[in-house]
């Protein structure tokens, strides 16, 4: 019958007392202590609110859409945020209708 660690699952032998992989040792089931030079934290990624830009975005979409188009590109280019992107294309398409609009009543 094959043995495991606790710790990390590597597969050991049956009279092993400590993990050969992270340490660990199996009569104690205790995890190895690691210098702080040797460990990483992992810091989890926040996603970053961009409501300012949006509601911003939004209002100059309607009324003045060059401003609109440049904070939709901003809001676009945000790779830490899908809630910035949905909005960016959001006030894009607002900042084209908006204009498309203008520019046909000039026509008429």
């Amino acid at each position: 019958m094959s043995k495991f660690c606790p710790s990390c699952g590597e597969e050991l032998v049956d009279s092993a007392r400590f993990c050969k992989s992270c340490g660990t040792n199996l009569e104690n089931h205790e995890p190895p202590r690691q210098s702080n030079q040797n460990q990483q934290f992992h810091v989890p990624r926040v996603e970053e609110k961009h409501w300012i830009a949006i509601a911003i975005g939004y209002f100059c979409a309607i009324f003045t859409p060059l401003i609109g188009l440049i904070i939709s590109i901003y809001l676009l280019t945000r790779k830490n945020s899908e809630n910035a992107g949905k909005h960016g294309k959001y006030i894009l398409i607002i900042t084209v209708i908006r204009s498309l609009w203008s520019f046909i009543r000039i026509l008429i």
